[in-house]
C-alpha cells in the first residue's frame, strides 16, 4: 500500500476515535478536540497539536490524548515524539491495534525498520489477517533488504486480497530482488493486463532479463 493510502486509512480511524470525545458544549475539553479535528481538516496540522495540548487534567494523560497526539505530531514530522504518544498510548490499551497502527507510521517514516517490523508483528499476533499490519512489515522487509521476509508477506495480503496491484508489485519485485525473473515477470504482467499504466511494473518488466 502506498504511504498516502496508509495516511488515508490511519485519519479515518482517528478522526472517529477523536469525534468520540466530542460532547456538551460546556465541555471545554470537548471543545478543544473538536476544535483540533477542524484545525486537522483544514490542514493547520499544528494548530491542532496547540489546541489539543491545552487540554488539562486526566484528559491530558488518558489513552485517548496520546493516540490523537502521536498522529498529529507523525503529521508535523515530529516522529519521534509520535513514536513516544503512540507508545504511551499501546501501554494504556495493550490490546489496541489501532495505536500500533499508528506507531508503525512514524517508524517507516523514520526508516526505523525493525522497529516498525517488531511492531507489525505484535499487531498479527493479535490479528494474524490485519491487512495494514502485513502490507508495512512487508514494505519494512523490503527496505531492509530482506526480500524473502518481504515475499513471505506480501503474498500474505495477496491471498486475502489477490486484486491489490499495489501489494503484487511489491510482491514482484521482492522476487525480483531474489534474482527470480521468470517469476517477476510473470506477476508484472499480472498487474500490467489490468492497469497498463501502473509505473513500477513497467519498470520491472523492462529490467527483467
Amino acid at each position: 500500500m502506498k504511504r498516502n493510502e496508509w495516511i488515508a486509512a490511519a485519519v479515518a480511524v482517528v478522526v472517529l476515535v477523536g469525534g468520540a470525545r466530542l460532547g456538551a458544549a460546556d465541555d471545554p475539553d470537548a471543545s478543544r478536540y473538536q476544535e483540533s479535528v477542524t484545525l486537522e481538516t483544514a490542514g493547520k496540522y499544528k494548530d491542532a497539536l496547540s489546541t489539543l495540548e491545552k487540554i488539562t487534567g486526566s484528559r491530558s494523560n488518558d489513552y485517548m490524548f496520546h493516540l490523537r497526539r502521536g498522529w498529529l505530531l507523525y503529521l508535523t514530522g515530529e516522529y519521534d515524539g509520535a513514536i513516544e504518544a503512540y507508545t504511551r498510548a499501546t501501554r494504556q490499551e495493550p490490546l489496541s491495534i489501532e495505536a500500533r497502527l499508528g506507531l508503525m507510521l512514524p517508524q517507516i517514516a523514520a526508516r526505523r525498520w525493525l522497529d516498525a517490523v517488531s511492531t507489525g508483528r505484535g499487531i498479527l499476533k493479535l490479528d494474524a489477517g490485519n491487512y495494514l499490519a502485513n502490507s508495512r512489515v512487508a514494505y519494512a522487509y523490503y527496505n531492509l533488504s530482506r526480500w524473502k521476509e518481504a515475499e513471505t508477506y506480501y503474498k500474505t495480503v495477496l491471498q486475502a486480497y489477490p486484486g491489490d496491484t499495489d501489494m503484487r508489485s511489491g510482491y514482484a519485485w521482492s522476487l525480483f530482488k531474489q534474482g527470480r525473473h521468470d517469476a517477476a515477470k510473470r506477476e508484472f504482467r499480472k498487474i500490467l493486463e489490468v492497469a497498463p499504466r501502473h509505473a513500477t511494473a513497467i519498470e520491472g518488466i523492462r529490467l527483467c532479463p
